[in-house]
């Protein structure tokens, strides 16, 4: 290789190490500070039927048209074992995430075939898209990403057994077990799982395998079908199609729909560095939304037709791969538009929705695996690829920053609504959830067995004297802040939330401090949510808020006199801030 092709290699390989380790290290960094601490969403339903019904009906039982059987033991357990620990469900599920992808990256790395340059390109694209933060409305929160990544788990698992398949008998049944499986896998960890199945059997052919394998493919198929079928559902049945459509109108819908599904990410990250952010009213008006998915889908039929027709993906793992990203995306948003084309009628926004993005982005993924693979045997195409997957990075970064600041921000409302819960103040702000009867209903039984944000049995605290609670020992510190009253836009029976921001010399402020009344009776419980300085500067931009304080107290009194204190170690701060008496005017 002449020495100008050899600096060239060499750079594009250093690129792509320092791009894959800069997005495998700041998304890990913005995943582990962003994660869901509490109760969210869907879970407060899940936890319904979890806490009221036996381990084996929580998990075979059906939520909105999903088998959860697999990932539902990972909270069940953390529910038995460590009180609703949200921390141990979130780093199960990084577990997991990273289990399948190094399952992605295996037969890459096992090939052979493939040069240094190529195999650096794969990762990067592989590592960036698992880490991207434009995915993280799944991945921030522990059970989601448990069923992601569970269903990722079996897909990465299938990828690596399926090329074997056509081995000796011997070996041949020990590994058809095992595909079915991670089939299996799939499918009873989300509803999108059972997309593996179609994903595996066109993968078969491509590979020319023996009908014995394909047979015994479509029966685990045939299997899994019927198995989910007869599982119990919990809930009323979903309006899968529109009432008074016709078939032709119909379709055109549904390919409406699946384009624009398939191109948010291509939105998301031309927005991002626009400076926008995605509306609702941007997803209904923007043609790029439309294109940019037609595009992409047009470019994988005309491949897959390619591939269908020639059967020749034998040996070839970047394309494996790819492809088999590609159809299994295409199937499990398949999946999503027919059993949302109600949903999507009455709420357009939702087409985009983050929520999607943790499915779509891995067929541009899969999309520039097939690319790299195209280039390996077709010389023109190998800098056109390299130059497109070392772009891919470059322009997803700006969404990738701003996705890891906006769930910093949730992650701080979202525990100052659990204070108000251990308070017994229900969500003013609806950021748990939108079900406020859910939450009432559940809250009790978590309170009661000392579960999520009840754990630490700080609820117990309050309308207990100080005397009772802590060691007559005082923090001696300096405990410096400011606080005041806030109205709550329900006015929950005279309750009220506490606002203001802590500072404590060079030490970080206490995270639990108590609100006490004149005659140190505890009427509520605050929180500090610390940022450090240097992790806001490098990964928030400067827009969080170092030390902010938010507390509740449940029954306020405008004539009493109200103080803060730092708790730690069973020990109360000598010093205190005292409370500003007046409501502010609405």
């Amino acid at each position: 290789m002449p020495k100008g092709g050899t600096i060239a290699e060499r750079t594009v390989q250093l690129c792509a190490i320092l791009l894959a380790t800069i997005y495998l290290i700041s998304g890990l960094t913005y995943l582990c500070l962003d994660y869901w601490s509490v109760t969210q969403q869907d879970f407060w339903r899940i936890y319904d039927i979890c806490l009221n019904n036996s381990w084996l009906h929580s998990a075979i039982y059906k939520f909105n048209g999903h088998s959860l059987f697999f990932p539902s033991f990972v909270w069940l357990a953390d529910l038995r074992f460590f009180h609703g620990n949200q921390a141990v469900i979130f780093y199960a599920s990084l577990a997991l995430l990273i289990a399948s992808t190094g399952l992605l990256l295996l037969p890459l790395w096992r090939d052979a075939t493939l040069d240094s340059t190529t195999r650096l390109l794969g990762m990067l694209v592989i590592i960036g898209v698992a880490f991207w933060m434009v995915r993280a409305s799944i991945t921030v929160s522990g059970g989601f990403n448990c069923m992601a990544s569970f269903v990722m788990l079996g897909l990465a698992w299938a990828f690596c057994l399926l090329p074997a398949m056509d081995t000796a008998a011997s070996s041949w049944w020990a590994k058809s077990c095992l595909l079915i499986c991670a089939g299996y896998i799939a499918s009873f960890s989300f509803g999108t799982g059972l997309a593996i199945w179609p994903c595996l059997l066109f993968l078969g052919w491509c590979l020319r395998l023996p009908w014995r394998s394909l047979g015994v493919t479509a029966a685990g198929a045939m299997t899994a079908g019927l198995i989910f079928h007869f599982l119990p559902p919990k809930g009323g049945d979903l309006a899968l199609l529109p009432t008074g459509s016709a078939f032709g109108p119909l379709i055109l819908e549904a390919l409406n729909d699946f384009c624009r599904l398939m191109g948010a990410p291509i939105l998301y990250c031309t927005t991002a560095w626009q400076g926008k952010q995605v509306t609702v009213d941007l997803t209904k008006s923007s043609s790029l939304l439309l294109f940019s998915g037609a595009a992409g889908l047009i470019v994988a039929a005309i491949v897959a037709v390619t591939y269908f027709c020639r059967r020749n993906l034998r040996g070839r793992t970047l394309e494996i791969t790819g492809l088999g990203l590609i159809t299994f995306n295409v199937a499990a948003l398949l999946l999503v538009v027919a059993g949302r084309l109600v949903y999507f009628r009455d709420e357009p926004g939702q087409i985009a929705a983050p929520r999607y993005l943790f499915w779509s982005s891995l067929f541009w993924a899969g999309l520039l695996l097939l690319a790299l693979g195209q280039a390996t045997r077709q010389r023109w195409l190998r800098w056109p690829s390299v130059l497109l997957v070392l772009l891919a990075p470059v322009l997803g970064w700006q969404i990738h920053r701003e996705e890891g600041i906006h769930w910093r921000y949730s992650k701080l409302l979202t525990e100052e609504s659990a204070t108000g819960l251990i308070n017994g103040v229900y969500d003013p702000d609806q950021m748990l959830s939108r079900e406020m009867p859910q939450i009432k209903l559940l809250t009790p039984q978590l309170r009661s067995r000392r579960l999520d944000m009840f754990a630490a049995g700080f609820q117990e605290w309050i309308g207990q004297p100080i005397e009772k609670l802590f060691d007559r020992d005082r923090l001696k510190n300096r405990f410096l802040g400011d606080a005041r009253i806030e109205p709550l836009p329900d006015n929950q029976d005279g309750a009220v939330r506490v606002v203001g921001h802590l500072r404590r010399g060079n030490r970080p402020p206490p995270p639990v401090m108590v609100i006490l009344d004149s005659q140190g009776v505890v009427v509520g419980i605050a929180r500090s949510f610390v940022t450090s300085r240097w992790l806001d500067a490098f990964l928030f931009d400067n827009r969080i808020s170092h030390a902010p304080l938010r507390g509740y107290i449940r029954r306020y009194d405008p004539a009493a006199r109200y103080a803060i204190r730092s708790v730690e170690n069973r020990r109360l701060s000598d010093g205190e801030i005292e409370i500003s008496r007046s409501l502010p005017k609405n």
